[in-house]
């Protein structure tokens, strides 16, 4: 007997996603456990200097091991990060018949890290290879990570692949129609893939550019796209299936990094704040300040925008967190929804504010001081926010469409008392940073810890909250890393192509004005914020303009900051304006209105970015004041 909704025997099916939610589980609470351990040290060194001598070893074993266990529960959900404005525009047939080919994809991926790994592991138990490291242990134990897990995810999306097909059979029984269209796109999507391939053999750039297009158009997780085109690439270029046995080695290196293990630890933080009802006190507090100005409640959305980016680190999640509490008010209270919408969606500063996921990943790949970068952000952001405030005051007020709200001392007071452990998140965490009590990761466990205690206190968390903030974390996390894994299988496969040099040679040889090189760049940019996420346009070009930058004069740090701006931009620019979208879940709106209402925010953040360019000296001023240049 088989279950109702796949053509797996039921108790097997249950056991798959029983398997995935156990694997989600259990990853998210050791990374809770690595922010208690990093916490531990942080007190253990600073207070009664003695630094521990596991803490280290121990948070990157789990780092690699969290990232690979949570990968299967992301997909039993769904949640993989995809650029789906493509396929999320077809018929349901359709879309399902390409998920399934994109799925095949995603198996062939999943079974050569399985394959491979289980190779790496058997011969670190074979030769009794350890770990390199204060704390050594047989390193077997790490790698037996690639064929546990990527069995795990094997089985989950093969049932996600067979429950794709039982829909689409249904679908078609009810229709009583058989579709052309989908049988055409498979083998277009098929074609577009051999292309690809036999220009990796002929002309490589040009075969990763159709590949990385194909698989990004198609569905395929993003970081599984970038992942399997740098495998097909050191398959055809570098000794074929000898050169595969690199793949686990790549992973390991790229997750092995204490820089990166900042990231799901500020993703969980943030998590904590937003399921526990921290953003909704801010944004109570900075509405009674504010309401009683023309345009108050939206410049109070604004404001509470930027507070809650300074601890979340992600847009997505601050447009959701604030979006939910904001937008009824401020549609209640007569302000357009052009502007109620551009308020909380280009109001979202998650990726340029610090602490910012992105500017960390732009950190570990230009190998550039993350509190430089974080530090080099406050000013931009600061000056964006001034502007933001300022356009919706002065469209308010010229309108007439909004609603003097006023409050009492009283009640401006307490609300205040009600955010203030809070509002005291961003200056724990930096101010540690800058003085030197932690660094960056630790100022991310900090956070977490710190997020935890507050909510403990407000009364906001249960066993049950807590279960789902680990769940959460997991996913959001585990889908952002894996986009890191797939960036640097790409990225090792660009690097032995010499990529990057050829370029550079080129530009350098060209005669081309350095001013129209980087106008392309930030063209270049602004197509492909467009189409693909932040993270995504990070890993995806940077690797190869990075050797360029010292050529066109740009700084590392200051080029980093724009590209933070770029990337809010096109977290509200269609058609695939990810904050757009979260707008659209909350209001139910049509995405034209959301997109009109955020288009002058857009236009705000071009002209940050271009004053940014040609007045570098706004965003190194505060990395030089503080000397962490």
């Amino acid at each position: 007997m088989q279950t109702p909704d796949s053509g797996l025997h039921p108790n097997r099916a249950n056991i798959i996603d029983f398997l995935s939610l156990t694997f989600g589980t259990v990853a998210g609470a050791a990374m809770f456990f690595v922010s208690i351990f990093a916490n531990y040290e942080v007190i253990t060194r600073r207070i009664f200097g003695k630094p521990t001598t596991w803490v280290f070893e121990v948070s990157l074993f789990t780092l690699m091991w969290f990232v690979l266990l949570a990968a299967s529960y992301a997909s039993k959900e769904r949640r993989q990060i995809v650029a789906d404005v493509f396929i999320s525009r077809l018929p349901k047939s359709s879309s399902l018949s390409l998920g399934i080919a994109t799925n095949i994809v995603v198996l062939t991926f999943t079974a050569i890290v399985g394959y491979y790994g289980s190779h790496t592991c058997l011969d670190a138990y074979q030769n009794d290879i350890k770990s390199i490291g204060l704390l050594q242990y047989s390193k077997w134990i790490l790698d037996f990570v690639f064929p546990l897990t990527m069995s795990m995810l094997f089985l989950q999306v093969l049932r996600n692949t067979l429950l794709d097909i039982k829909s689409l059979t249904s679908l078609k029984k009810e229709s009583g129609v058989y579709e052309t269209f989908p049988l055409v796109l498979i083998c277009g999507f098929m074609t577009a893939i051999v292309f690809g391939v036999y220009f990796i053999y002929a002309l490589p750039f040009l075969g990763i550019i159709i590949l990385i297009l194909c698989f990004l158009i198609g569905g395929v997780p993003v970081g599984i796209a970038l992942g399997m085109t740098g495998i097909i690439g050191m398959f055809a270029n570098f000794g074929e299936f000898q050169s595969l046995t690199m793949v686990p080695v790549i992973i390991e290196k790229t997750l092995y990094n204490f820089v990166l293990l900042a990231i799901p630890l500020f993703i969980m933080g943030g998590v904590i704040m937003a399921k526990c009802g921290i953003g909704e006190r801010i944004y109570d507090m900075a509405s009674k300040w504010s309401g009683q100005l023309p345009g108050g409640l939206s410049m109070a959305t604004i404001v509470a925008c930027a507070l809650v980016s300074a601890m979340i680190g992600v847009s997505t999640a601050v447009a959701g967190a604030i979006g939910l509490i904001a937008i009824p008010q401020l549609l209640a209270n007569r302000y357009t929804k052009e502007i109620s919408y551009g308020s909380v969606a280009g109001g979202a500063l998650g990726v340029l504010i610090p602490p910012s996921a992105g500017l960390i990943v732009y950190g570990f790949l230009t190998n550039t001081s993350v509190a430089s970068l974080f530090a080099a952000a406050f000013i931009p952001a600061a000056i964006l926010v001034g502007f933001f405030v300022t356009y919706v005051f002065f469209a308010s007020l010229l309108t007439g469409k909004y609603q003097r709200v006023s409050f009492t001392w009283e009640q401006k007071i307490t609300a205040t008392k009600d955010a203030f452990l809070g509002l005291l998140a961003p200056g724990i965490v930096l101010g540690g940073i800058y003085t030197g009590i932690f660094t960056p990761t630790e100022a991310a466990a900090v956070f977490v810890v710190y997020c935890l205690i507050t909510a403990i206190i407000y009364k906001q968390i249960d066993w049950e909250t807590f279960i789902n903030i680990l769940k959460e974390s997991a996913i959001l996390g585990s889908s952002l890393m894996m986009i890191m894994i797939g960036a640097m299988l790409l990225s090792n496969l660009v690097a032995h192509l010499r990529i990057p040099r050829l370029l550079t040679e080129w530009i350098v040889t060209s005669g081309f004005p350095h001013g129209v090189v980087i106008f392309c760049l930030l063209a270049m940019y602004i197509v492909m914020g467009m189409f693909l996420d932040g993270l995504a346009m990070t890993v995806l070009t940077i690797p190869v303009i990075y050797p360029l930058m010292p050529i066109l004069g740009l700084d590392v740090i200051v080029f980093g900051v724009v590209l933070m701006v770029f990337i809010e931009m096109a977290l509200i620019t269609p058609p695939v304006g990810l904050n757009l979208f979260i707008i659209q879940a909350i209001a139910r709106d049509n995405l034209w209105t959301i997109a009109k209402g955020n288009l002058p925010f857009a236009i705000m953040m071009l002209i940050v970015a271009m004053i940014l360019l040609f007045y570098p000296g706004i965003s190194l001023w505060l990395p030089e004041m503080l000397s962490i240049r």
